[in-house]
């Protein structure tokens, strides 16, 4: 452990309940934002953030993955084992069925009824 002393600091505290006493005790994180200044916040004093771009509603799955959708972007994810396919040709037929069954699949969709579920799901977020 190495101890340090730094006298005359500019401290900024974000407190979830009340201004830190004498001999108080509080958790959370201390940010050194210059030498002198520091910000020190509370656990639990900040708005939890929101990413809705983190949540991924499954669209479709096949025997090696899944299409996944955000309110921004659509994942392809493929996991093919190496016992499934004995060469490059083997295993580029296995990408391209998959990809076929999956797109079948999402033709038939309604995407627009996809978009606007997933903007709901970005608006449950934002209540929290």
């Amino acid at each position: 452990m190495k101890k340090q002393i730094i006298l005359c600091v500019d401290l900024i505290t974000r407190m979830k309940k009340g201004d830190l006493q004498v001999l108080d005790s509080r958790k959370g994180t201390l940010f050194r934002n210059e030498d002198d200044k520091f910000t020190f916040t509370e656990k639990g004093a900040l708005p939890r953030e929101v990413h809705p771009e983190l949540h991924w509603r499954v669209l479709d799955k096949c025997r090696y993955g899944k299409v996944s959708a955000n309110n921004a972007h659509v994942k392809l994810e493929l996991y093919i084992p190496h016992g499934d396919y004995e060469n490059g040709r083997d295993l580029a037929d296995i990408l391209a069925q998959q990809v076929e069954q999956m797109g079948d699949n999402l033709g038939e969709m309604d995407m627009e009824q996809v978009v606007r579920s997933i903007r709901a799901l970005k608006k449950e977020e934002e209540v929290w």
